[in-house]
């Protein structure tokens, strides 16, 4: 496992914030901090080694007004930004698989049906589907946070999470 930060001498991983997204055609590691409805989509062509991640806050941008300027912002934007830039620098479109993390429900409010993490992760199922792109992994729901870091030239993602209780955990989708 790769860890930045911790040797001497090693990258800094790419900050990917909330609404944002970022594309790499290296071993730049790309790193998303505090998800917890919002979504980590991590795209990435393993012939070529492009990829890249976004950190969508809500699923559906088609009908908002901004979300040309900001197509990070949304699960179904973010996916359609991050395959055009990827094949922009080289990517193979057929080639593209997907892996996302994140989509919890940390707060319940009844009223409001299915929360804000449950239709991220279903946005962008649907959004994957329809473009024919394989999800390939996810960790996904509950109701606890994460913070990924994305390599695109192995295709790599791990995912770290905080518990209620604290305790905290490491995986590699």
């Amino acid at each position: 496992m790769k860890t930045y930060g911790t040797e001497p001498g090693a990258p800094t991983p790419v900050q990917v914030g909330i609404s944002e997204l970022a594309i790499s055609d290296g071993d730049e590691t790309l790193k998303s901090y505090g998800l917890g409805s919002c979504l980590a989509i991590a795209l990435y062509d393993p012939d070529s080694g492009i990829g890249g991640l976004a950190h969508a806050m809500l699923p559906d941008g088609d009908t908002a007004e901004n979300s040309e300027r900001k197509p990070g912002k949304y699960a179904d934007t973010a996916i359609r930004a991050l395959l055009r830039r990827m094949v922009e620098k080289g990517a193979s479109y057929t080639s593209v698989e997907a892996k996302i993390a994140g989509g919890s429900d940390m707060f319940e409010f009844e009223s409001f049906g299915d929360g804000v993490g449950q239709r991220n992760v279903v946005a962008a199922r649907e959004e994957l589907d329809k473009l024919g792109v394989p999800l390939v992994a996810e960790d996904v729901g509950g109701d606890r946070g994460r913070t990924v870091e994305f390599t695109p030239g192995s295709g790599t993602l791990m995912v770290k999470t905080t518990e209620a209780d604290g305790t905290s955990g490491v995986s590699e989708l």
